[in-house]
């Protein structure tokens, strides 16, 4: 009953015409019952989930009425094919047939479902792509927020120990966290009073289905969560890698704390280095999260990590946009049973 009150209240977030491409001069006659999914861009996912479709009946505020799914399924990224939830090699095809017309329905959706068991069979609120039926326009399946391309940044530098470096003075011991901030020392002299602002802008997610996580991965192989975040303008909801000190009211980890490292990191790489080869970036994680040792394949910002201890506290830097390449891009099209 609750997963059914969520989704309905995160429906309600769809613009008027979202996945709307042009008239496509299809009309509705006899029973288009086959659903024939084209993604351009769909990620495979990580362990813990599957991909479920949906097709849904609104009310005028676009609350879930009714619902039915038209398949669970795999997605292999690489060779671009749809997979058997039993069966990960069997390839089975990207059509899907639907009890009825599916211009009856309102709209078509993609969930995030728990694998290999999923307690409920009602969708999960975690909506990965969606989109309005319509039979006088064209069908394409997108995430329902943008992200636009404004300002993220990110800086080096470890706040949890209680140091800060003056101009001159070594940085090493500065390179064991990273914070989405915006340094700005904008005290007098600068490099004697440290001031800081965000560094994430980034929309509001619906109040259930996902959150925001950072995350650093290095070149050698590890890589470790930076914290779970609902908003980029307040700290996030997990700082057990920091020490005792003050450290911002913003995203970010100091990776130093004695015996913290994740189980996936060696006790030789802790403290973490991050002025390493590698990168930081921000994914979008659905939530409750199958697997918090992984990050989902749902990047939306990305920087590679800076390797000049000098540039440590001193210097944020730029994080690039890449929705482009990992969020969800389905063409939808409807056909009559053959």
């Amino acid at each position: 009953m609750l997963r059914a009150i969520v989704a309905c209240g995160l429906m309600a977030l769809l613009f008027i015409g979202l996945g709307g491409c042009g008239n496509d001069g299809v009309e509705p006659e006899g029973v288009y019952n086959r659903i024939v999914l084209e993604p351009t861009q769909f990620p495979t996912l990580k362990s813990g989930l599957i991909y479920a479709g949906w097709v849904i009946k609104t009310d005028a505020d676009s609350n879930w009425l009714e619902y039915q799914e038209f398949g669970k399924f795999f997605w292999d990224e690489h060779d671009f094919r749809f997979l058997s939830p039993t069966d990960l090699t069997e390839d089975i095809g990207n059509t899907f047939t639907i009890e009825g017309n599916v211009y009856d329905y309102d709209m078509i959706a993609i969930t995030l479902e728990p694998y290999p068991n999923d307690p409920d069979p009602k969708p999960s609120p975690t909506i990965i792509a969606l989109s309005g039926i319509d039979p006088e326009r064209s069908t394409l399946m997108i995430f329902n927020r943008s992200f636009p391309n404004t300002q993220n940044r990110f800086a080096v530098g470890t706040f949890s120990d209680g140091h800060f470096k003056r101009t001159g003075e070594s940085r090493a011991s500065e390179r064991f966290g990273i914070w989405f901030i915006e340094l700005t020392n904008e005290g007098s002299p600068r490099d004697t009073i440290e001031t800081y602002a965000q560094g994430l802008f980034l929309p509001t997610l619906p109040d259930t289905g996902y959150l925001y996580e950072g995350w650093v991965a290095l070149a050698a192989g590890d890589t470790v969560s930076t914290g779970k975040f609902f908003s980029p303008a307040y700290i996030d909801y997990d700082n057990s890698h920091c020490l005792e000190g003050t450290i911002p009211n913003f995203p970010g980890e100091d990776f130093i704390k004695p015996n913290s490292q994740p189980a996936n990191i060696p006790p030789s790489h802790w403290p973490l280095n991050v002025m390493s080869d590698g990168s930081v970036f921000i994914t979008l994680e659905p939530n409750p999260d199958n697997d918090v040792s992984r990050p989902s394949p749902f990047i939306l910002v990305s920087a590679s990590l800076p390797i000049d201890t000098i540039r440590a506290r001193t210097t944020s830097f730029d994080m690039g946009l890449v929705t482009d390449r990992t969020l969800p891009e389905i063409k939808v099209k409807f056909e009559k049973s053959l």
